[in-house]
């Protein structure tokens, strides 16, 4: 049982499942984030520090907490999660649409390494987690992609999601997929490591099976 073990942590190890990577943000960079409604006039672009600690900022008589995550997906691929939490609704005017970006200023995310954006996605919740949008792979507005330059969608454009304005957005999310494979395709997240079990599982019937001498 030691020997099997040992032998199905080495198979996940082959498998960059559970090695660790660097980290592919610089911590302790800024960027911002821009939010804005079509209706409300209450557009801002808070320059926001990539430390893993929320930041807190006022907006239009709401309290906004911002928070930023990386996680690493093995392989050379990474999850870059950017948030804002709200206490009310972000886009109050009825019917009103919503224009949000990242780095839109010229102040996009600082990347450590050559990346490649393979999945971007935008998700807006109300206070109780409940999804209001959530949008496909957007990674092709991206521009300078690859290598990507930490922005989305463009350095002169925003994402515009109309007539969301009184729907009670208390959230949003970016989650941006990105790898260090600047040329071929990547799988997606999780298929590795589905792939792993999946060969430990053969490895273990295997086992059980093996007559003892």
């Amino acid at each position: 049982m030691k020997k099997l073990f040992v032998s199905l942590m080495l198979m996940v190890a082959a498998l960059g499942v559970a090695v660790p990577a660097s980290a592919v943000v610089v911590s302790g960079s800024t960027y911002t984030m821009y939010i804005a409604g079509d209706g409300g006039g209450t557009n801002i672009a808070p320059v926001l520090t990539f430390d893993g600690g929320s930041e807190f900022i006022f907006r239009d008589g709401l309290l906004l907490t911002f928070d930023e995550s990386e996680t690493d997906l093995g392989s050379g691929n990474s999850l870059i999660t950017l948030s804002v939490d709200a206490n009310g609704d972000l886009f109050p005017v009825a019917g009103e649409g919503a224009f949000l970006g990242i780095g839109i200023f010229n102040d996009p995310l600082d990347l450590d390494t050559l990346l490649a954006l393979y999945d971007a996605r935008v998700t807006l919740r109300d206070i109780d987690g409940t999804i209001l949008f959530a949008s496909d792979n957007i990674a092709g507005l991206a521009v300078n992609n690859p290598p990507w330059d930490g922005s989305l969608p463009t350095q002169q454009n925003v994402f515009n999601i109309s007539d969301i304005g009184g729907t009670g957005v208390a959230s949003i999310t970016f989650d941006f997929y990105v790898t260090e494979n600047l040329q071929g395709e990547v799988p997606e997240p999780g298929s590795v490591l589905l792939c792993g079990l999946g060969l430990l599982a053969i490895v273990a019937v295997r086992r059980q099976r093996k007559p003892r001498a």
